[in-house]
C-alpha cells in the first residue's frame, strides 16, 4: 500500500551521499531492523518505484534511508528539501534474522544502511549481543556514518569495528585492502551469524568466500543493492 511521507531532514554524509528522513501522519515508521521501502516518483520511467534500506532505528520519531546519487531516480530523492512530500510503501523484508548469536556484519558503501539499523536497535535494546563490522570503502570520506560508528565504538565494548579502503593513499588505523571473509572472518564460522549488504559483486564475492570457508548457507543472511538509475 503506498503512503505520502513528508521530509522532515536531510543529512549530508559524504560528497555523494545523503540520508533523508520522513514521516508519516506526524511519525515514523513501525518497521524491524532492516527492513526497506519502496519509493516512487511518478514521472520516471521506474513505474514500480525503487527499494532503498532503512537506516533508522525502529521506535525513532522519524525514519531515514541513506542514498547514494548515482543516476536519475537517485537524484530526485537528493533534491529533495524538508516540507517536500514522497511516496512510499510499508516497510518490508526480512534482512535480520533476529537470532541470538554475535553478528559479523559485513558491508560496503551504502550497503551500511540496513546494518546500521539492526546495529542501532541492539544498542537501544541493550541485549549486549556481540557485533563486529567490516566495512569498505573507496576512500575515508566515502565512509557513511564515520563519526556515529566511531563513536559506538567508543562507547559500547560489544560492538568492533574495522575499515577496509581499497582506493587511498595510506591512512593510518584502517585496512588498505579488500575485505576477504576467509581471511577476515574464518575465526567466527561457527559461532556467528553473517549479515552481508553492498553492491551485487560484493554481496556474491563475499558470500561465496564465506560458503567456501565452510560458513553454512543458513548462518548468512544478504542484501543487494543495484547501481541502476
Amino acid at each position: 500500500m503506498k503512503q505520502t511521507a513528508v521530509v522532515t531532514s536531510r543529512v549530508i554524509n559524504t560528497p555523494d551521499t545523503v540520508t533523508i528522513g520522513f514521516r508519516v501522519d506526524g511519525r515514523g515508521l513501525e518497521h524491524r531492523a532492516g527492513q526497506y521501502i519502496t519509493v516512487y516518483f511518478d514521472d520516471t520511467d521506474i513505474r514500480e518505484g525503487k527499494a532503498y534500506s532503512l537506516s533508522s532505528v525502529p521506535g525513532a520519531a522519524e525514519s531515514t534511508i541513506t542514498v547514494k546519487k548515482i543516476g536519475l531516480f537517485s537524484g530526485k530523492l537528493h533534491d529533495l528539501k524538508i516540507g517536500d512530500h514522497l511516496i512510499i510503501s510499508q516497510p518490508y523484508g526480512s534482512f535480520n534474522a533476529f537470532v541470538d548469536e554475535p553478528i559479523v556484519a559485513i558491508a560496503a558503501g551504502t550497503g551500511i544502511s540496513p546494518i546500521w539499523s539492526v546495529i542501532q536497535d541492539e544498542t537501544r535494546r541493550a541485549t549486549g549481543r556481540p557485533i563486529r563490522l567490516l566495512y569498505s570503502n573507496r576512500t575515508p570520506g566515502d565512509i557513511v556514518f564515520r563519526e556515529e560508528l566511531k563513536s559506538l565504538t567508543d562507547e559500547n565494548d560489544s560492538f568492533k569495528l574495522e575499515h577496509f579502503i581499497t582506493r587511498s593513499p595510506s591512512v593510518s588505523g584502517v585496512n588498505h585492502r579488500r575485505i576477504d571473509a576467509k581471511r577476515d572472518a574464518s575465526a567466527y564460522k561457527d559461532t556467528h551469524c553473517f549479515y552481508v549488504c553492498g553492491s551485487a559483486d560484493f554481496v556474491r564475492s563475499i558470500w561465496r568466500q564465506l560458503v567456501d570457508d565452510g560458513v553454512s548457507i543458513d548462518r548468512i543472511t544478504t542484501e543487494t543493492f543495484f547501481g541502476a538509475l
